[in-house]
């Protein structure tokens, strides 16, 4: 389209409606065509069959082609078809499509191509409910059972076709006897037809989406019937038709039919509409009509092709009685009469009154190009043409306002003072009352204006730079919106307390004048494209933009704030800029063939979301390029596929079919485990993931388009870690770890144990050397010395005489004290000598020491229990001491105090490695709770804590005592 730099010209896909108030003729209906040059591998298409996938798969005379809306994928003889003719194609359950050809069935299996019958032509293939494919060949009916075709006779008749109703039961058109059903696997009557009818050839059989138990007939020449209760009766048919050849019905409920001139639609309230060369469609024989999920109607035309009707929400006009406009329209308006004016870039100014066209024949605008047309609020009309100024017609006349510069003028707005606003390339012209004022100065390049409400006389300037405010004639260099700074703004509405901005490759911005706030509305919010070139309202507040790809309806969401793009039809023309207009009950658009009138009310389309699927997963090996892995991931494995540590490196494709509208899928995807959330919308198919961690992962997908959403489709994965990155492993590991650090202490602590018990047993072997040599070395000396002493003693006390008593008793003592040094001394040397260290010495000892303490004391003394075994008992020289002392002090107290006549010493062992010594008297005993403790029984007690040993003592006044030591006996080795 121009503006004030050059002709900017666009594609746009848009949603339209009927415009009942305007008669014009040769109306074109919206067809997308795919033929040859598109890829298709053969002009006649003679079936049309959706797989689960959402695609297209497509017979013709030149093999199978499979279309996903973009591209199409062709199998032939040299792919290993039996023959390139195709006549039927199906989908089972495992996700095999059969072909049925001329000669046989072909079976295409994870992208190979296999023989299941040849010989016959195969002219339908369907599934029933359970998923049995049956099919007709030489009108002979078979169901294939374990790879082999199994025949099945009714009425030993012809069939003629067979097909499902929507719940999945099988049907059958039996030659000459009706229609029957496959009920609990046996065939019965379903319908029974007329003779008139009975005589003819059905060859196709439909089930009404709608009315359970109607079905509709189609016969090759003698049209449709439909067939209701036990009611048939004829439903369609053209004198001047001689043949038809498919029938479908669509998601409204209205029945097309195929016939050998174009198609017929047939609405429910019995209009028909033959679609034909003449209004978008074509002339030729129609072979097959389908209608797929997203309940588009595909229709196939003798050596034309397929083509997509795209619905009747909009109408083309390239002629109005037959008067040729189908040039690019620059500017649509209308006057005060209700004529509307358009221009064009090539051919000038045209007045349609509702009766006629007229080409303005005036050597201003003959031929030559406009830039704008304008109505103002008293309806003038005001036109901007190509090296002629600007132009104003009040109804009457045209008067030249503005005479033409260096550039030419393309914008034009009225202020809400009533002054024109003017747009030249670099500046901006205002008139009113005969007076005329040029505002420049601004960044960019003017591209349109739009009166903006912060004053009466104040507008927007669109530019190729942002936005410019122009107050009180004056450029406002404080008004900005950061977010239009360096976008082209190709042209300014206001809607509600919105402020639409079209941008250049920047989507919509729309800007809240009350609250400020600011949003943008791109391709994945449900554009048709990022190119934004007009806007305009309806009546009923929906917001219309014309992009790069179309026309896109928005609707206001109150309660949310935004705005929701309106999904329907998509129609691929080009548009101009601001050739837009609201004009009685319906928006007229410009486009670079004529005109297009689009319905404000939305036409009830039901369309479904896109479809996503993903193809193949390719997991390849770190190092080992034999061990790079294909993954069919819609294969029967469920959970998750396990993959070696080293195939660590993923590559996902996948496919999204919205055959809607194909060019506007988008994708957002993630990886659990290592993406927080879906990534922005992206066209990519396929995406890699590599050097990933070894754990659990889930990919997950869905595509966009038009702003809707498909399903979530995933794979899962789990990357088995190597044995040494397993959680066993690291346990183990650990425990090894924590075990070889016990050791090395373990044998560090050993090695210092075995290290101080070497020492410790040489200080032993040292000190009972020296213990020996010791007591050898007392006994040598004290011993020789002590013995002197008595011998000395025993020579003075001879020479003393007699009378001498005190000297006498001074010798006694000398003799009784080295006698009793000489016993102690005894003791000291028993103590001292190394063989003395074990239990069975010690108490040896305090048995000797006890027979010679009671001796000549009537006291009987015995001692019980010391055996031989305690020998290997070794025991340390301070155990040895203070065992021996605490019975000395013991027995010597008996002896002093007891006035006992038995006295007895048991050694006891015990179950608690413990060695119990009693010592037991029949004395006068004492009460232990009055009896004052001595010296003697503290030192026994103090004792005993020494060598950690408990000592008791049990006394019954006359009945005697008892003490006991109980002692853990250590060990010296």
């Amino acid at each position: 389209m121009c503006s004030k730099l050059s002709i900017i010209r666009i594609n746009f896909i848009i949603s339209f409606i009927f415009l009942f108030s305007l008669k014009l003729s040769a109306q074109s209906y919206n067809f997308t065509n795919y033929s040859l040059k598109d890829g298709l591998p053969q002009s006649q298409v003679m079936v049309i069959y959706q797989a689960k996938d959402r695609t297209l798969w497509l017979g013709t005379y030149g093999g199978a082609s499979n279309f996903d809306g973009k591209e199409f994928t062709s199998y032939g003889k040299a792919d290993g078809l039996g023959s390139n003719s195709i006549n039927c194609i199906l989908e089972d359950n495992q996700n095999q499509v059969y072909f049925g050809t001329e000669v046989g069935i072909n079976i295409l299996r994870k992208g190979k191509i296999s023989t299941l019958f040849s010989g016959k032509l195969v002219s339908h293939l369907l599934k029933d409910k359970q998923g049995m494919v049956w099919g007709l060949t030489d009108r002979k009916l078979f169901r294939i059972e374990k790879g082999k075709l199994v025949f099945y006779s009714i009425g030993d008749k012809s069939i003629n076709t067979i097909n499902t109703d929507q719940s999945g039961n099988l049907y059958a058109a039996v030659a000459e006897k009706g229609i029957y059903q496959l009920k609990n696997g046996k065939w019965v009557i379903f319908q029974e037809l007329h003779h008139e009818l009975s005589s003819v050839s059905i060859s196709k059989i439909l089930f009404d989406r709608k009315v359970k138990n109607k079905i509709y007939l189609l016969t090759y020449r003698s049209g449709i019937y439909v067939s209701e209760g036990a009611v048939t009766k004829l439903f369609f048919k053209n004198p001047n038709i001689d043949a038809y050849y498919s029938l479908a019905q669509d998601n409204k409920g209205n029945i097309w039919v195929g016939s050998e001139k174009g198609a017929y639609l047939i609405h429910k309230n019995g209009s028909v509409i033959n679609f034909n060369g003449e209004n978008g469609l074509s002339d030729n024989q129609v072979n097959e009509i389908f209608s797929d999920a997203e309940n588009n109607i595909w229709i196939s035309c003798f050596s034309d092709g397929i083509y997509k009707y795209e619905g009747d929400a909009f109408i083309r006009y390239n002629k109005f009685k037959g008067q040729n406009i189908a040039y690019p329209i620059s500017g649509i308006a209308a006057d005060k009469n209700g004529n509307l004016w358009f221009g064009t870039y090539n051919k000038g100014l045209f007045k349609y009154d509702g009766k006629k066209v007229e080409n303005i024949d005036d050597p201003v605008f003959k031929d030559k190009k406009i830039y704008f047309v304008f109505a103002d609020r008293a309806k003038n009309i005001w036109v901007s043409t190509y090296g002629n100024g600007v132009w104003k017609y009040d109804g009457q006349k045209f008067t030249q306002i503005l005479k033409p510069e260096r550039f030419d003028n393309s914008a034009i707005a009225e202020d809400g003072e009533g002054g024109i606003w003017i747009n030249g390339l670099k500046s901006s012209t205002y008139l009113k009352d005969g007076k005329i004022k040029k505002i420049i100065g601004f960044d960019g390049y003017s591209s349109c204006i739009f009166p903006f409400p912060l004053s009466k006389d104040s507008v927007l300037l669109g530019t190729s730079n942002g936005i410019t405010l122009i107050r009180d004639k004056k450029i406002d260099p404080t008004f900005t919106i950061k977010l239009l700074a360096n976008m082209h703004v190709l042209s300014i509405i206001k809607h509600g307390d919105n402020l639409i901005f079209a941008t250049l490759g920047d989507g919509i911005v729309t800007w809240n004048i009350r609250t400020k706030a600011i949003k943008r509305y791109v391709v994945a919010d449900g554009l048709n494209s990022n190119d934004i070139y007009s806007l305009a309202t309806d009546d009923k507040n929906n917001l219309w933009a014309g992009t790069g790809r179309g026309i896109n309806k928005l609707t206001f969401n109150k309660q949310e704030q935004h705005y929701v793009v309106f999904r329907d039809q998509p129609l691929i023309v080009e548009c101009n800029q601001n050739a837009i207009i609201k004009y009685k009950n319906s928006i007229l658009v410009g486009t670079i063939t004529g005109m297009v009138q689009c319905k404000i009310l939305s036409p009830d389309q039901n369309k479904n979301s896109p479809f996503i699927h993903i193809q193949h997963v390719w997991a390849y090996h770190k190092s080992d390029r034999s061990k790079d892995l294909v993954i069919d991931p819609n294969g029967k494995k469920k959970g998750f596929y396990k993959l070696d540590y080293n195939q660590n490196h993923v590559a996902i494709s996948f496919k999204g079919v919205y055959l809607t509208n194909p060019e506007s899928v988008l994708y957002r995807y993630k990886l659990v485990g290592v993406d927080n959330d879906f990534s922005k919308p992206v066209p990519n198919t396929e995406i890699e993931y590599s050097a990933i961690r070894p754990g659990s992962y889930t990919f997950q997908v869905y595509a966009i388009a038009n702003g809707q959403q498909s399903n979530i489709e995933q794979f899962s994965f789990i990357i088995v870690p190597p044995y040494y990155d397993t959680v066993l492993f690291k346990i183990i590991a650990f425990l090894v770890l924590i075990f070889l650090i016990w050791l090395i202490f373990y044998l560090i602590f050993k090695t210092r144990e075995r290290k101080k018990y070497q020492f410790e047993k040489l200080r032993i072997k040292e000190q009972e050397k020296i213990r020996k040599q010791t007591a050898e070395d007392f006994h040598d000396d004290i011993g020789n010395k002590l013995t002197r002493i008595n011998v000395l003693s025993e020579i003075l006390d001879k020479k003393v005489d007699g009378t001498e008593k005190d000297q006498k008793e001074l010798i006694r003592l000398i003799r009784e004290n080295a006698g009793m040094l000489y016993t102690g001394t005894k003791d000291i040397l028993w103590a001292l000598d190394p063989h003395s260290d074990n239990l069975f010495e010690i108490l040896v000892h305090i048995k000797n020491f006890g027979i010679d303490l009671f001796q000549n004391t009537g006291i009987d003394f015995k001692m019980e229990g010391v055996l031989a075994k305690y020998q290997k008992l070794h025991l340390s020289m301070e155990f040895n001491r203070n065992l021996t002392l605490i019975f000395k002090e013991m027995l010597n107290n008996v002896l002093k105090h007891a006035k006992a006549r038995q006295v007895l010493i048991m050694v006891i062992e015990t179950d608690y490695n413990t060695i119990n010594i009693l010592t037991t008297d029949d004395g006068e005993g004492f009460d232990l709770e009055s009896v004052e403790r001595g010296r003697g029984l503290n030192n026994i007690q103090t004792r005993c804590k020494r060598i950690k040993s408990t000592f008791q003592i049990s006394s019954i006044k006359g009945k005697g005592t008892t003490t006991t030591i109980s002692t853990r006996i250590p060990v010296t080795k």
